[in-house]
């Protein structure tokens, strides 16, 4: 059975490095590496830091605004829960473990923790697929949208949440209290071998990473093309009354006028939120399918350790993202950070913020 670092086993969600047979007493752990596990901490403190800052503040202002409430307001909130699930039960416990060395609550915890753990890898991607859902649906399907109204119940995120709570259901039953060496006990993961690891980590990774990619960027493709054909097409209607009427086209009759701005932003935030999703997340699960495919891994190097730790940067990212993409939250963020405590008029948040998220029509307050 090959060997890996204790340090590179404890920094893995839903599997660990270690060829495990069956037999738990069998388990055989390495000295620790030290001077990795003091980087670990620091990175991991400064990501919890940044997560729980970040994301309360935005949910701050977005609890603020209710009244202005949007639909891609209420998708910033979820995705603000989900990072926050991630930083308090991902990234907190795995700062508490590699100070301690040792998991050191009961068989209960252990198990709620990788659950936990696994909740938020799957909510926060799955709250960025129903973003981009809600999105296509608004602007491919407007009188679908229009017809079915405002309802109490956002239906893609109770869909994101509840398959995130299923989906992680095997962690309670893979990970439990194991004893690693002799007289000492870890919250640890046993497979059936050999295959067992193999199917976990690779069915978790499509449904975690490859597959949200792939629906997200169908669903954008079929965003543009439309937008692109609702342009072109009010280019030509536009042409054809300036040649028949015979006169010059007037500032209010530009064919990309409010379209093209919408457009831009739509293209920007999304293209920078899978970006930031792909290279967060792309070496994470790499590593983890490189770990149970290659039958010699050499996946307990420092650099490897510290790259699959920044997938949690994911959601220190998120609240910035759409704080970036909306003035008005923007306009709020700098009145706190400025301590600015005189009441200034707020601009019109559902009309700003709807030339992203989509409504029933194409034109300035389109999406």
């Amino acid at each position: 059975m090959d060997n890996h670092s204790w340090t590179t086993a404890r920094s893995k969600l839903f599997s660990s490095f270690q060829n495990i047979s069956g037999n738990a007493s069998e388990l055989v752990i390495d000295d620790r590496d030290h001077q990795l596990a003091q980087v670990e901490i620091a990175i991991l403190a400064t990501i919890f830091a940044f997560a729980t800052v970040g994301n309360l503040l935005v949910l701050f202002v977005l609890l603020r605004r209710r009244k202005h409430n949007t639909s891609m307001h209420t998708f910033m909130i979820n995705l603000c829960f989900a990072d926050l699930v991630v930083a308090f039960f991902q990234v907190l416990p795995q700062l508490l473990w590699d100070i301690t060395d040792r998991f050191m609550g009961p068989d209960l915890v252990c198990r709620m923790v990788k659950y936990l753990q696994i909740v938020g890898m799957f909510a926060s991607s799955y709250m960025i697929v129903a973003m981009t859902f809600d999105r296509h649906q608004a602007i491919c399907r407007p009188m679908m949208t229009y017809k079915k109204g405002v309802t109490r119940w956002n239906i893609p995120v109770l869909v994101a949440w509840f398959t995130s709570l299923i989906f992680s259901l095997p962690q309670i039953f893979i990970f439990s209290k194991r004893k690693v060496d002799p007289g000492v006990y870890d919250c640890w993961v046993e497979f059936i071998q050999p295959w067992g690891s193999k199917a976990y980590v690779t069915w978790v990774t499509l449904m975690v990473f490859i597959l949200p990619i792939l629906f997200i960027a169908t669903c954008q493709v079929l965003i543009f093309k439309e937008i692109y054909c609702s342009i072109y097409q009010k280019s030509e209607r536009i042409t054809a009354n300036i040649i028949r009427k015979a006169q010059p086209m007037h500032n209010k009759d530009k064919p990309y006028s409010g379209v093209t701005t919408a457009m831009a932003k739509t293209l920007k935030m999304t293209l920078v939120i899978i970006l930031v999703y792909m290279i967060c997340w792309a070496p994470y699960f790499s590593v983890e399918l490189w770990s149970v495919w290659d039958p010699k891994p050499q996946t307990n190097t420092g650099v490897v350790v510290i790259l699959m730790l920044l997938a949690s940067l994911n959601s220190c990212t998120n609240p910035w993202i759409y704080a970036a993409f909306s003035n008005s939250i923007s306009h709020e963020l700098r009145q706190l950070f400025c301590c600015c405590h005189l009441r200034r008029p707020r601009m019109n948040s559902s009309q700003e913020d709807s030339c992203f998220t989509g409504s029933s029509t194409l034109p300035k307050d389109s999406f």
